[in-house]
């Protein structure tokens, strides 16, 4: 067994907003501090239509600066007052949070693809004083709100699952980015991609991965008792830096199932389940991260495998099933 194809299972890689004109907006305009991300987990989850920007009516502009003085759809950019941004995806598919917050409200007693006037909804307070919504959710007898009133969630944790609520065509969230009007106080929308909102600009899902190569992509022959070095890469698809301590802290563990206790751990093994972090802190996105770890040969002689995965700590942005896990057959002699 040897090869990218034989080792990696599954592995994927893809700009969540992928074709639809990034480039427009102008190379001058700086990045938003905001630590907000995309909602979802799927990179291949485009956007169908973003925020109206004019708020009159048959007068439009899109999260480009692109202007229509018209009430017709531009798909992949604007309809008229439109206040959230749209992501086509599966029946409930797993809707995450753009950040951490508290829930101040939500309504699950819709039907998952009841056609209406209302809609299912979860909607969020953030640290800074804004507020996220997300709507068109599944119901709750469908699972699509996972949260209740008052709970404290982490950014990228599951808040519901996606439906087609409400007045909806085809199933997608409906994501609001919401702000206070000191002025008219209420709340009023405003467009979080021309604003540059998202940390994971331009606009990738966080924590994404694909495998590169390996010290050995063969069989790892080791006698009883003894340790050898193995080395894993794999590629940042996310839009966030890889760190090895502290927020954005990447690790491989073991996997399938996950993080069982290695019969291979090693003296530096972090944990019996968790080989190592990445090695050097701060790889960006587009970078390679080498992931070195010992591998003790503890077991009787024979011939095993172990699977491996890279885990996001104490957040569930990680698609762990979309990256796939790797393996390295191990043999152990005498």
């Amino acid at each position: 067994m040897s090869g990218n194809a034989s080792r990696a299972l599954r592995c994927a890689a893809a700009s969540a907003l992928a074709g639809i004109g990034l480039s427009l907006i102008g190379a001058g305009v700086a990045v938003a501090a905001d630590s907000y991300t995309l909602p979802f987990y799927d990179p291949t989850v485009t956007l169908s239509y973003g925020v109206d920007r004019d708020r009159r009516l048959d007068h439009q502009i899109d999260w480009t600066g692109q202007a229509w003085n018209d009430g017709d759809p531009h798909y992949g950019r604007v309809y008229d007052q439109h206040t959230g941004s749209d992501f086509p995806m599966a029946l409930r598919s797993e809707v995450a949070a753009a950040r951490e917050g508290t829930v101040v409200d939500t309504e699950g007693g819709f039907g998952t693809t009841q056609f209406g006037t209302f809609g299912n909804f979860v909607l969020l307070a953030h640290p800074d004083g804004n507020r996220t919504l997300y709507y068109h959710l599944a119901s709750s007898a469908d699972g699509g709100i996972a949260v209740s009133v008052g709970d404290s969630v982490p950014a990228g944790e599951i808040v519901g699952k996606s439906g087609c609520s409400g007045l909806c065509f085809g199933a997608h969230l409906h994501f609001e980015f919401l702000i206070w009007n000191v002025t008219g106080r209420t709340w009023a929308f405003v467009d979080p991609i021309a604003e540059r909102r998202w940390t994971t600009w331009p606009g990738r899902v966080p924590f994404l991965a694909s495998y590169m190569r390996e010290s050995n992509p063969g069989t790892e022959v080791i006698k009883r008792g003894q340790t050898i070095t193995h080395w894993v890469e794999f590629r940042n698809d996310g839009g966030r830096t890889w760190r090895n301590t502290g927020v954005g802290r990447i690790a491989l563990a073991t996997w399938d199932p996950p993080a069982h206790a290695s019969p291979f751990a090693a003296s530096d093994w972090t944990y019996p389940w968790m080989p190592t972090s990445v090695d050097v802190s701060g790889t960006a996105p587009n970078g390679i991260g080498r992931f070195t770890f010992g591998i003790r040969a503890g077991p009787p002689p024979g011939s095993y495998l172990e699977r491996y995965n890279l885990v996001m700590l104490s957040v569930h942005w990680f698609d762990y099933e979309r990256i796939g896990s790797f393996y390295i057959p191990i043999t152990v002699n005498n």
